[in-house]
């Protein structure tokens, strides 16, 4: 599972997938049981809208998926977000943003508040949440905090799980992965610097931890003390709550990377605990 190889495969793998220049990631068919989708173009970028097949949606979601900024969305992504489609009837908008070194922060993060911004020309944005996994959970408060600077209203609600926030990775015990069951310091710092492309690791759409936390919508930030990112999870959630963000933590032990997308009693307690309050949208 975890991987020490150096990126180049990885990303030159993702570059033949791509379709136009764009990634088409097809949902497996086992995941779409209940579901309808449509691919829409927004921003330069393939985003798929989820919906209940026989149900009209109450809600929507603005799903930003992980990989490090190099990878695409995976079977797990999938798997979670038609879940709130058919357990929630929530509206869920998965971008197949390009990855990295082919597009950069720089390109990213704007792009993907031009699709918020399209979400928010369909609903209000009181039943509106922005849900990111890993590198996900960075770009999604990277999106709100720009939007918000923008005067563009925030959602009602962010989820962030196990989010990569600075990377920096300049913490000792960020960068010892030895013991992390699914994460590699190498392989993040590469990747990293992939996407962060010409501007520094620290620039704030590169690292959101170290942009503004202020007025920040309520905030959910989940993750498990077996992720080596659990670090950046606790400053983050210190931040915005000094900044006066409302902030709700959950840290399970003995966990992995992003395990509210495991097939475990933990992550699947962890995941039901943030769809109460995602169902309240509704």
């Amino acid at each position: 599972m975890k991987n020490t190889e150096p990126i180049e495969a990885t990303v030159e793998a993702a570059a033949r997938a791509e379709v136009d220049g764009r990634p088409a990631p097809e949902p497996p068919r086992s995941a779409m049981r209940g579901v309808v989708g449509e691919v829409r173009d927004l921003a330069g970028t393939n985003v798929h809208v989820l919906r209940p097949r026989a149900r009209a949606p109450r809600f929507a979601v603005l799903f930003l998926h992980g990989g490090g900024y190099i990878e695409d969305s995976h079977a797990g992504v999938w798997q979670l977000v038609t879940r709130f489609v058919r357990r929630l009837d929530a509206e869920v908008w998965v971008p197949a943003y390009r990855l990295a070194p082919r597009q950069t922060a720089s390109a990213t993060v704007p792009r993907m508040r031009d699709v918020y911004e399209a979400v928010l020309a369909q609903w209000p944005a009181d039943r509106v949440a922005a849900v990111g996994d890993s590198a996900g959970g960075g770009l999604a408060l990277a999106v709100v905090q720009e939007a918000r600077a923008a005067g563009v209203k925030v959602p009602a609600l962010l989820g962030l799980f196990a989010p990569w926030v600075d990377l920096r990775m300049e913490r000792p015990e960020e960068r010892d992965t030895r013991a992390d069951p699914m994460l590699d310091y190498g392989w993040l710092s590469a990747a990293a610097h992939a996407y962060a492309g010409e501007a520094p690791l620290s620039d704030p759409r590169v690292s959101p931890i170290l942009g503004d936390l202020g007025q920040l919508p309520p905030t959910w930030v989940i993750t498990g003390t077996d992720d080596v990112l659990v670090h950046q999870s606790r400053a983050l959630v210190a931040a915005m709550a000094e900044a006066g963000s409302p902030v709700t933590y959950l840290e399970d032990a003995h966990m992995m990377h992003v395990h509210v997308m495991l097939p475990i009693p933990e992550g699947r307690a962890a995941l039901a605990r943030f769809e109460s309050v995602l169902a309240s949208l509704a």
